[in-house]
């Protein structure tokens, strides 16, 4: 009967060790994971001066984002690829402002205080 209560325990432990190992690696959020990642704040001096094509030039002039564009006249640019990668016809980098889709050009939009600009790269509706 020892043996077999010991046996139990140690099956216990085993389990109890291994579900200890996987809430460490899966559960609890590691700190490189619990922050948004490339998050850029701006100072708020320059909200709702800078157009979001600046503040990307801003970025890449300080080797934090590399990205290419086309002038488009009348209408402004287009960016054509981010770190390398490129719009391919079926999925385009598209930019959001506060989670919605924008509706005007990079190069139109001024950024204000609190905006959050994002990119997505997916298929397009156009």
């Amino acid at each position: 009967m020892n043996k077999f209560i010991s046996k139990n325990k140690k099956i216990i432990l085993t389990i109890v060790i291994f579900i200890a190992i996987l809430s460490v690696v899966f559960i609890i959020p590691h700190p490189s994971k619990s922050k948004p990642l490339n998050t850029i704040e701006f100072e708020d001096t320059i909200a709702g001066k800078i157009s979001v094509y600046d503040f990307m030039s801003k970025l890449q002039n300080e080797g934090k984002i590399n990205f290419t564009e086309k002038d488009y006249v009348g209408m402004g640019k287009l960016i054509v690829s981010i770190n390398g990668i490129k719009n391919n016809g079926n999925e385009n980098w598209i930019y959001y402002v506060n989670g919605v889709e924008a509706q005007v050009g990079v190069s139109n939009y001024k950024i204000n205080l609190g905006d959050i600009v994002s990119w997505k790269y997916e298929k397009s509706n156009y």
